[in-house]
């Protein structure tokens, strides 16, 4: 938030309805800047620029600045914009939106809550009202209202380019031969302007069972609704938690579904009805863009073959599966897919040989740079399937982890020559399994050749604690432990690897 400014009294101050033009502004400034330097000397803080005091001062009376719109330079308008929102000036801001000359405005994130509901009001009145001609004849050139939270990491075709401000202008136009002050008499009249489009992030959510849409995103749902096309959501993530598939599926109706390139669905519910499961996923599967899945806690009787309705999905990288059971299943869930996974993540989700086998064998295989398979009993298949898919990903693999897989030491060891051969792993999670020391230290011996290997989360030797079962463990020995990792750390420096960081279950609990 910008701080306040008041100003001394002055015999040759401005009038506020004084009328505004690019030299009365100019004069502004020079009558502020004796008074302003000598208040910022008495007080200590930084100064405020010049363009901040004048758009300050011009705000005191907001007639007078929906007035200055008209013949305001193009390079004022971030400046005054700040100062509108800071001031929560909506009378000011509404006609700014109007009368807007860059294709582009950031306003921040809706989550942040960086904008009061007032704001947010007065933003898309000015999107779909028509600027009176006695308010403001200059013809907006907005196209995209900005509310994504990592904006300058997008790559939204409309806003690619960024600045510090918190008001971001892109694609400033170059048309050197205009005059920025008077009209475009080319341009479009008010009411045939092209939809704009309102890009953020949706975050949904319910709580113990029952969803109610509010805040933000129920608003903005609800404007998009009734504007008759005058505004277009343009949704890139869409977060889920706990909301009914039936209001889901109505939500999904109302986006632009080709624009999301990321889901992540997070649905508790035991229970669902098939024709919902199948209008949501045929939502999904019309998502051409989507880049990015994630789906945790489906219900146990989730019909995979419902998956076959995400073949048309030609960029689907990464696809996260995190719920009950999946048993010999996996094979109608990822066939239908056209392109091979970057990243696969399946955890908990009760895998068997045939699962993995597939895999194996699949598209992704020799593909995947990133393999989650925590959480399943892969004991069974060493030797085995999970050799073969080791040796299929050693291509490109850069991420694996086996955390809680209930693997003993022998089939570890029989899984160290398909390991050796990733000379792309990063990072390796092996911990909750049952490894004693020398077994731990076999492993790290063995994977010293790999150079790019960085990482490794490895599980608390069976001499420091005593294992309940294959994931719980109680009476730890702390010192014992510690001994051993100092023991690991001396054996790497031998090995010249003192690069590879070593963390332990009780590390990343």
């Amino acid at each position: 938030m910008r701080r306040a400014w008041s100003a001394p009294g002055h015999a040759g101050s401005y009038h506020p309805k004084e009328k505004m033009n690019y030299h009365n502004l100019h004069l502004l400034w020079q009558r502020r800047k004796h008074d302003t330097c000598r208040s910022v000397e008495m007080s200590g803080q930084d100064p405020l620029s010049l363009l901040d005091l004048a758009a300050q001062s011009l705000l005191n009376d907001e007639d007078s600045a929906v007035r200055a719109l008209e013949k305001l330079p193009v390079g004022l308008f971030p400046t005054l914009s700040t100062a509108a929102f800071d001031g929560g000036h909506t009378k000011t801001v509404t006609a700014m939106v109007q009368a807007w000359p860059f294709p582009c405005l950031r306003l921040g994130s809706l989550r942040d809550q960086s904008i009061t509901q007032d704001l947010l009001e007065a933003v898309l009145d000015g999107l779909e009202l028509v600027p009176t001609s006695a308010a403001c004849p200059r013809r907006s050139k907005l196209k995209v209202l900005d509310f994504t939270h990592d904006f300058e990491h997008s790559n939204w075709e409309e806003c690619s380019e960024t600045t510090p401000a918190p008001f971001v202008i892109t694609h400033m136009l170059e048309e050197p031969e205009a005059d920025p002050l008077v009209p475009n008499s080319k341009e479009q009249p008010p009411h045939h302007r092209e939809p704009v489009e309102i890009h953020t992030d949706l975050f949904l959510g319910g709580l113990f069972g029952f969803f109610h849409l509010s805040g933000f995103p129920s608003y903005i749902l609800q404007r998009v609704e009734k504007s008759h096309g005058c505004l277009r959501l343009r949704c890139r993530t869409l977060v889920i938690n706990q909301v009914p598939l039936r209001s889901l599926v109505e939500i999904l109706g109302m986006l632009e579904l080709e624009t999301i390139r990321e889901v992540r669905l997070h649905h508790r519910s035991r229970f669902c009805f098939r024709s919902d499961l199948i209008q949501f996923f045929t939502h999904v599967g019309q998502m051409s863009n989507l880049g990015h899945l994630i789906m945790n806690d489906i219900p146990w009787d989730f019909p995979a073959d419902c998956f076959s309705l995400l073949s048309p999905l030609g960029h689907l990288q990464k696809l996260h599966l995190i719920f009950g059971c999946l048993s010999g299943q996996l094979q109608k869930m990822l066939s239908g897919l056209q392109k091979p996974l970057e990243t696969l993540v399946i955890n908990g989700c009760r895998l068997t040989e045939n699962d993995i086998t597939y895999l194996s064998q699949s598209i992704h295989a020799t593909h995947l740079k990133e393999l989650v398979l925590c959480g399943n009993n892969l004991s069974q298949m060493v030797p085995g399937p999970l050799e073969v898919l080791l040796g299929e990903v050693s291509g490109t693999l850069q991420h694996l982890n086996l955390r809680s897989c209930r693997l003993k030491e022998a089939q570890l060891r029989a899984l160290l020559p398909a390991l050796c051969c990733c000379s792309h792993l990063r990072s390796l999670v092996f911990y909750d399994n049952v490894i004693s020391t020398s077994g731990i230290m076999n492993v790290l011996q063995r994977l010293a050749g790999l150079k790019e290997l960085k990482r490794v989360q490895y599980p608390v030797p069976a001499e420091c604690v005593v294992y309940l079962d294959e994931y719980r463990w109680g009476n730890l020995n702390r010192v014992e432990l510690a001994r051993v990792h100092a023991k690991l750390q001396e054996m790497l420096q031998a090995l010249r690897r003192a690069d590879m960081e070593l963390t332990n279950a009780t590390s990343v609990a």
